[in-house]
């Protein structure tokens, strides 16, 4: 049987090529967003762990694109919205019917997110605050959403190795950084500091997860080679 991935690629190829001009930008299919759905998909198919950053074998849900709230939400002064979770993962219920709000489970063993990235670097910060980049955002409402909770939580940022070199992702996932960002948040919003939900900070386990490394997990085969070529593909439209 052919798997998901085959199926939507040659689903995408069969509509492009009908005429000269592409049907769809190549783009909107190969992307960061849909590369990271289809890893993790298999990724939790194959219960790969990967010693020290994740094992998907514990990982019961998964979706893209949910909300989560922020410790900022109900502030008087540079209040946030919810943030977008590229995908977040773990125990947890989520309604798109409603409002798609994700809610962490009172029994919740793991929890977390993994932002997503191809080309571009994680945002320097938000309307409200400048300097609160997109980890530690991300960071804060994980923590946040598992304040009361004895559960284990992680934020990954996945990207082309390239791109995790040329942007020095991994200086923005100090968690010292991190620390210092939301503490910065709590004081320009007049909230008071947290310190549990600054200790819970140093708890997450934070990494980087590149595209090729994550690949390089899966056992050689036909499934490899497809994820393999939807990222050849990706690194081509995104000119990389």
């Amino acid at each position: 049987m052919k798997n998901l991935l085959h199926l939507f690629t040659s689903s995408i190829n069969s509509i492009s090529t009908k005429s000269s001009i592409p049907f769809i930008n190549p783009t909107e299919i190969y992307n960061e967003g849909w590369m990271t759905r289809f890893l993790v998909h298999y990724s939790m198919q194959e219960n790969l762990n990967i010693e020290g950053l994740i094992d998907f074998g514990k990982i019961k849900n998964a979706t893209s694109e949910g909300l989560i709230s922020s410790p900022f939400i109900n502030a008087e002064k540079n209040r946030e919205g919810y943030t977008h979770a590229d995908m977040a993962l773990g125990d947890f219920k989520i309604d798109y019917e409603t409002r798609g709000e994700i809610r962490v489970e009172e029994e919740a063993s793991i929890f977390g997110i993994i932002e997503a990235k191809m080309k571009s670097n994680l945002s320097k910060g938000t309307t409200n605050a400048s300097n609160y980049n997109q980890a530690s955002r991300n960071i804060a409402c994980i923590v946040h959403n598992c304040i009361d909770l004895e559960t284990n939580n992680f934020f990954i940022v996945t990207a082309p190795k390239s791109m995790a070199i040329h942007h020095k992702i991994k200086d923005k996932l100090d968690k010292e950084v991190i620390k210092s960002q939301i503490r910065n948040r709590f004081q320009i919003s007049e909230v008071k500091e947290d310190t549990i939900l600054l200790d819970r900070v140093d708890r997450c386990n934070i990494g980087i997860l590149t595209y090729e490394d994550w690949i390089d997990q899966f056992e050689e085969g036909d499934l490899k080679e497809e994820l393999n070529g939807f990222y050849d593909e990706c690194l081509k439209w995104n000119r990389l």
